[in-house]
Protein backbone atom coordinates (compact mmCIF):
# COMPACT_ATOMS: atom_id res chain seq x y z
CA UNK A 1 0.00 0.00 0.00
CA UNK A 2 1.41 3.35 -1.04
CA UNK A 3 1.99 5.78 1.84
CA UNK A 4 0.61 9.31 1.59
CA UNK A 5 3.33 11.95 1.37
CA UNK A 6 4.61 13.91 4.32
CA UNK A 7 4.49 17.72 4.30
CA UNK A 8 6.86 19.31 1.80
CA UNK A 9 10.42 19.61 3.02
CA UNK A 10 10.01 17.29 6.01
CA UNK A 11 13.39 15.64 6.57
CA UNK A 12 13.71 15.94 10.33
CA UNK A 13 11.45 15.83 13.37
CA UNK A 14 7.98 17.37 13.27
CA UNK A 15 5.07 17.68 15.65
CA UNK A 16 1.96 15.58 15.22
CA UNK A 17 -0.14 18.74 15.57
CA UNK A 18 1.70 20.48 12.73
CA UNK A 19 1.37 17.39 10.53
CA UNK A 20 -2.36 17.16 11.14
CA UNK A 21 -2.73 20.87 10.39
CA UNK A 22 -0.99 20.16 7.09
CA UNK A 23 -3.53 17.44 6.29
CA UNK A 24 -1.47 14.35 7.11
CA UNK A 25 -3.86 11.54 8.12
CA UNK A 26 -3.46 9.81 11.48
CA UNK A 27 -2.77 6.51 9.74
CA UNK A 28 0.29 8.02 8.03
CA UNK A 29 1.65 9.14 11.40
CA UNK A 30 1.53 5.50 12.56
CA UNK A 31 3.48 4.20 9.57
CA UNK A 32 6.56 2.05 10.16
CA UNK A 33 8.96 4.51 8.53
CA UNK A 34 8.36 6.96 11.38
CA UNK A 35 9.38 6.73 15.01
CA UNK A 36 8.17 8.57 18.11
CA UNK A 37 11.12 10.00 20.09
CA UNK A 38 8.77 12.01 22.33
CA UNK A 39 5.04 12.11 22.75
CA UNK A 40 3.56 14.25 19.99
CA UNK A 41 6.72 14.09 17.83
CA UNK A 42 7.49 12.03 14.73
CA UNK A 43 10.67 11.69 12.75
CA UNK A 44 11.88 9.47 9.95
CA UNK A 45 13.63 6.27 10.98
CA UNK A 46 17.37 6.94 10.72
CA UNK A 47 20.52 5.56 12.29
CA UNK A 48 20.53 6.66 15.95
CA UNK A 49 23.87 5.07 16.87
CA UNK A 50 25.55 8.48 17.01
CA UNK A 51 28.02 9.55 19.67
CA UNK A 52 26.81 10.93 22.99
CA UNK A 53 26.97 14.60 22.05
CA UNK A 54 25.38 14.10 18.64
CA UNK A 55 22.65 12.10 20.35
CA UNK A 56 21.90 14.99 22.71
CA UNK A 57 21.73 17.48 19.84
CA UNK A 58 19.45 15.15 17.86
CA UNK A 59 17.08 14.64 20.79
CA UNK A 60 17.06 18.38 21.50
CA UNK A 61 15.85 19.04 17.95
CA UNK A 62 13.18 16.40 18.41
CA UNK A 63 11.89 17.63 21.75
CA UNK A 64 12.01 21.27 20.62
CA UNK A 65 9.09 20.48 18.30
CA UNK A 66 6.73 20.19 21.29
CA UNK A 67 8.60 22.00 24.07
CA UNK A 68 6.36 24.61 25.72
CA UNK A 69 7.53 28.23 25.62
CA UNK A 70 7.99 28.18 29.41
CA UNK A 71 10.66 25.48 29.21
CA UNK A 72 14.36 25.68 28.35
CA UNK A 73 17.34 23.37 28.16
CA UNK A 74 19.79 23.54 31.05
CA UNK A 75 22.60 21.73 32.90
CA UNK A 76 24.40 18.98 30.91
CA UNK A 77 22.12 19.40 27.89
CA UNK A 78 22.90 23.12 27.69
CA UNK A 79 26.62 22.34 28.09
CA UNK A 80 26.48 20.15 24.99
CA UNK A 81 24.59 22.82 23.04
CA UNK A 82 27.26 25.40 23.95
CA UNK A 83 30.05 22.92 23.13
CA UNK A 84 31.37 22.81 26.68
CA UNK A 85 33.53 19.89 27.91
CA UNK A 86 31.84 17.70 30.51
CA UNK A 87 32.36 14.06 31.61
CA UNK A 88 30.78 11.55 29.19
CA UNK A 89 29.02 9.87 32.12
CA UNK A 90 26.67 12.84 32.36
CA UNK A 91 25.37 12.00 28.88
CA UNK A 92 25.35 8.20 28.90
CA UNK A 93 25.64 5.47 31.49
CA UNK A 94 25.91 1.68 31.38
CA UNK A 95 22.97 -0.46 32.39
CA UNK A 96 23.21 -3.74 34.29
CA UNK A 97 23.93 -5.63 31.08
CA UNK A 98 26.77 -3.31 30.12
CA UNK A 99 24.85 -1.49 27.39
CA UNK A 100 24.93 2.27 26.98
CA UNK A 101 21.81 4.15 28.03
CA UNK A 102 21.08 7.76 27.09
CA UNK A 103 20.55 10.06 30.04
CA UNK A 104 17.39 12.17 29.76
CA UNK A 105 17.53 15.73 28.46
CA UNK A 106 17.76 18.41 31.17
CA UNK A 107 14.77 20.73 30.75
CA UNK A 108 14.06 23.57 33.18
CA UNK A 109 11.15 25.79 34.14
CA UNK A 110 10.99 28.69 36.53
CA UNK A 111 8.98 28.23 39.68
CA UNK A 112 6.05 28.15 40.28
CA UNK A 113 5.69 26.30 36.94
CA UNK A 114 5.86 22.52 37.31
CA UNK A 115 8.80 20.61 35.88
CA UNK A 116 8.21 18.39 32.87
CA UNK A 117 7.47 14.71 33.45
CA UNK A 118 7.80 13.75 29.79
CA UNK A 119 9.50 10.42 29.10
CA UNK A 120 13.12 11.06 28.07
CA UNK A 121 13.25 14.41 29.90
CA UNK A 122 14.58 15.21 33.35
CA UNK A 123 12.49 18.17 34.52
CA UNK A 124 14.11 20.84 36.68
CA UNK A 125 12.30 23.50 38.72
CA UNK A 126 14.51 26.57 39.07
CA UNK A 127 14.07 29.61 41.28
CA UNK A 128 13.51 32.82 39.30
CA UNK A 129 16.73 34.81 39.07
CA UNK A 130 18.97 31.75 39.36
CA UNK A 131 19.35 31.41 35.60
CA UNK A 132 19.41 33.64 32.55
CA UNK A 133 17.61 32.10 29.58
CA UNK A 134 18.56 33.05 26.03
CA UNK A 135 17.41 32.05 22.57
CA UNK A 136 19.99 30.50 20.27
CA UNK A 137 20.24 32.76 17.21
CA UNK A 138 20.45 29.98 14.61
CA UNK A 139 17.74 27.49 15.60
CA UNK A 140 15.67 29.47 18.12
CA UNK A 141 16.17 26.93 20.90
CA UNK A 142 15.76 28.30 24.43
CA UNK A 143 18.54 27.42 26.87
CA UNK A 144 20.41 28.82 29.83
CA UNK A 145 23.16 31.31 29.01
CA UNK A 146 26.76 30.04 29.10
CA UNK A 147 27.44 31.70 32.46
CA UNK A 148 24.21 30.43 34.01
CA UNK A 149 24.89 26.95 32.62
CA UNK A 150 28.34 26.96 34.25
CA UNK A 151 26.97 28.06 37.61
CA UNK A 152 24.17 25.48 37.54
CA UNK A 153 26.71 22.73 36.84
CA UNK A 154 28.14 23.32 40.31
CA UNK A 155 25.62 20.79 41.59
CA UNK A 156 26.98 17.95 39.40
CA UNK A 157 30.63 18.71 38.56
CA UNK A 158 33.76 18.54 40.69
CA UNK A 159 35.86 21.66 41.21
CA UNK A 160 38.37 20.57 38.55
CA UNK A 161 35.58 19.87 36.07
CA UNK A 162 34.07 23.31 36.75
CA UNK A 163 37.43 24.97 36.05
CA UNK A 164 37.78 23.01 32.81
CA UNK A 165 34.27 24.05 31.73
CA UNK A 166 34.84 27.66 32.79
CA UNK A 167 38.14 27.84 30.87
CA UNK A 168 36.36 26.62 27.74
CA UNK A 169 33.54 29.16 28.02
CA UNK A 170 35.82 32.20 28.52
CA UNK A 171 38.56 31.06 26.13
CA UNK A 172 40.02 33.89 24.05
CA UNK A 173 40.35 33.17 20.29
CA UNK A 174 43.51 31.41 19.16
CA UNK A 175 43.24 32.76 15.61
CA UNK A 176 41.45 35.72 14.03
CA UNK A 177 38.90 33.36 12.49
CA UNK A 178 38.00 31.77 15.82
CA UNK A 179 34.68 32.73 17.45
CA UNK A 180 34.67 35.08 20.45
CA UNK A 181 34.39 33.67 23.97
CA UNK A 182 30.94 32.53 25.05
CA UNK A 183 31.25 34.34 28.38
CA UNK A 184 33.61 36.51 30.40
CA UNK A 185 34.95 35.89 33.86
CA UNK A 186 32.75 38.76 35.03
CA UNK A 187 29.74 36.93 33.56
CA UNK A 188 30.66 33.85 35.59
CA UNK A 189 31.12 35.99 38.70
CA UNK A 190 27.66 37.54 38.32
CA UNK A 191 26.17 34.05 37.93
CA UNK A 192 27.87 32.98 41.17
CA UNK A 193 26.51 35.97 43.06
CA UNK A 194 22.80 35.35 42.46
CA UNK A 195 22.33 33.40 45.71
CA UNK A 196 22.89 30.12 47.50
CA UNK A 197 22.11 27.90 44.55
CA UNK A 198 22.96 24.16 44.68
CA UNK A 199 26.72 23.72 44.40
CA UNK A 200 27.48 27.35 45.25
CA UNK A 201 30.51 26.47 47.39
CA UNK A 202 32.14 24.57 44.52
CA UNK A 203 31.59 27.33 41.98
CA UNK A 204 32.97 29.89 44.42
CA UNK A 205 36.10 27.77 44.81
CA UNK A 206 36.42 27.18 41.05
CA UNK A 207 35.91 30.76 39.85
CA UNK A 208 39.34 32.16 40.91
CA UNK A 209 41.02 29.32 38.99
CA UNK A 210 39.34 30.05 35.63
CA UNK A 211 41.64 31.47 32.95
CA UNK A 212 41.07 32.84 29.44
CA UNK A 213 44.04 31.30 27.57
CA UNK A 214 43.57 27.56 28.12
CA UNK A 215 42.87 25.94 24.76
CA UNK A 216 42.14 22.39 25.91
CA UNK A 217 40.87 20.54 29.00
CA UNK A 218 44.23 18.82 29.42
CA UNK A 219 46.04 22.15 29.56
CA UNK A 220 43.70 23.14 32.37
CA UNK A 221 44.31 19.85 34.19
CA UNK A 222 48.08 20.27 33.85
CA UNK A 223 47.91 23.79 35.26
CA UNK A 224 45.83 22.67 38.24
CA UNK A 225 48.22 19.81 38.98
CA UNK A 226 51.24 22.14 38.89
CA UNK A 227 49.76 25.00 40.91
CA UNK A 228 47.23 23.55 43.32
CA UNK A 229 48.62 20.03 43.85
CA UNK A 230 52.30 20.82 43.36
CA UNK A 231 52.46 24.29 44.95
CA UNK A 232 54.46 25.52 41.95
CA UNK A 233 54.26 28.98 40.36
CA UNK A 234 51.40 29.45 37.91
CA UNK A 235 52.65 28.91 34.34
CA UNK A 236 51.81 31.12 31.41
CA UNK A 237 49.26 29.56 29.06
CA UNK A 238 49.92 29.14 25.35
CA UNK A 239 53.05 31.24 25.56
CA UNK A 240 54.03 32.71 22.16
CA UNK A 241 57.61 32.06 21.03
CA UNK A 242 58.79 34.78 18.66
CA UNK A 243 61.82 34.83 16.37
CA UNK A 244 62.54 38.10 14.67
CA UNK A 245 59.07 39.30 15.58
CA UNK A 246 57.42 36.27 13.96
CA UNK A 247 55.44 33.66 15.88
CA UNK A 248 57.07 30.23 15.54
CA UNK A 249 55.25 28.31 18.30
CA UNK A 250 52.76 28.49 21.12
CA UNK A 251 53.83 26.44 24.14
CA UNK A 252 50.91 24.91 26.04
CA UNK A 253 52.21 25.99 29.45
CA UNK A 254 55.46 27.77 30.14
CA UNK A 255 57.77 29.33 32.69
CA UNK A 256 59.34 31.86 30.29
CA UNK A 257 61.92 33.13 32.80
CA UNK A 258 63.36 29.61 32.98
CA UNK A 259 62.73 28.70 29.31
CA UNK A 260 60.82 25.68 30.62
CA UNK A 261 57.67 24.58 28.82
CA UNK A 262 55.08 21.80 28.97
CA UNK A 263 53.33 20.18 26.02
CA UNK A 264 50.47 17.76 26.51
CA UNK A 265 50.70 14.63 24.37
CA UNK A 266 47.34 13.01 23.69
CA UNK A 267 47.08 9.52 22.26
CA UNK A 268 46.92 10.87 18.69
CA UNK A 269 50.44 12.27 19.12
CA UNK A 270 51.71 8.69 19.54
CA UNK A 271 49.56 6.93 16.95
CA UNK A 272 49.70 9.52 14.15
CA UNK A 273 53.10 9.21 12.44
CA UNK A 274 52.83 12.60 10.75
CA UNK A 275 51.94 14.32 14.03
CA UNK A 276 54.78 12.53 15.78
CA UNK A 277 57.26 13.78 13.16
CA UNK A 278 55.94 17.33 13.54
CA UNK A 279 56.33 17.08 17.30
CA UNK A 280 59.97 16.01 16.93
CA UNK A 281 60.81 18.85 14.53
CA UNK A 282 59.04 21.35 16.78
CA UNK A 283 60.91 20.11 19.86
CA UNK A 284 64.23 20.41 18.02
CA UNK A 285 63.42 23.97 16.97
CA UNK A 286 62.49 24.99 20.51
CA UNK A 287 65.63 23.31 21.89
CA UNK A 288 67.74 25.33 19.46
CA UNK A 289 66.10 28.46 20.92
CA UNK A 290 67.10 27.38 24.42
CA UNK A 291 63.78 25.95 25.57
CA UNK A 292 63.49 22.77 27.62
CA UNK A 293 60.14 21.07 26.93
CA UNK A 294 58.59 18.48 29.22
CA UNK A 295 56.06 16.16 27.59
CA UNK A 296 52.93 15.58 29.67
CA UNK A 297 50.72 12.50 29.32
CA UNK A 298 47.42 11.41 30.81
CA UNK A 299 49.27 9.08 33.21
CA UNK A 300 51.34 12.02 34.49
CA UNK A 301 48.11 13.74 35.55
CA UNK A 302 46.53 10.60 36.99
CA UNK A 303 48.46 7.64 38.37
CA UNK A 304 51.93 9.25 38.10
CA UNK A 305 50.98 12.68 39.41
CA UNK A 306 53.43 12.63 42.34
CA UNK A 307 56.51 11.71 40.27
CA UNK A 308 55.48 14.25 37.61
CA UNK A 309 55.28 17.06 40.17
CA UNK A 310 58.66 16.00 41.59
CA UNK A 311 60.27 16.13 38.13
CA UNK A 312 58.87 19.59 37.47
CA UNK A 313 59.96 20.89 40.87
CA UNK A 314 63.48 19.55 40.21
CA UNK A 315 63.59 21.31 36.83
CA UNK A 316 62.38 24.60 38.28
CA UNK A 317 64.81 24.50 41.20
CA UNK A 318 67.63 23.64 38.82
CA UNK A 319 66.74 26.60 36.62
CA UNK A 320 66.65 28.91 39.66
CA UNK A 321 70.11 27.73 40.76
CA UNK A 322 71.55 28.26 37.28
CA UNK A 323 70.18 31.79 37.14
CA UNK A 324 71.66 32.63 40.52
CA UNK A 325 75.17 31.45 39.61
Amino acid sequence: MKRSPLPDGVTGPFSVAAARDAGVPASRLRASDLRTPFRGVRTLHTDTSDDARASVRRRVREYAEVMPASQFFCLATACVLWGGPIPPGLLRHRDGAGGLVERPLDVGVFLPDRASRTQGVRGRSIAPGWAEVVTAPVDGIRLTSPASTWAMMGQVLSEDELVILGDALVRMPERDADPPPLATIDDLRRAVEVGRRPGVLRIREALPLVRTRAWSPQETRTRLVLVRDGGLPEPELNWPVLVGGHLVANIDLAYPDFLLGFEYDGEHHMTDAEQWAKDIRRAEMLADLGWSIMRVTKRDLDTLRGPFIARVRSRVLGAVRRRSM
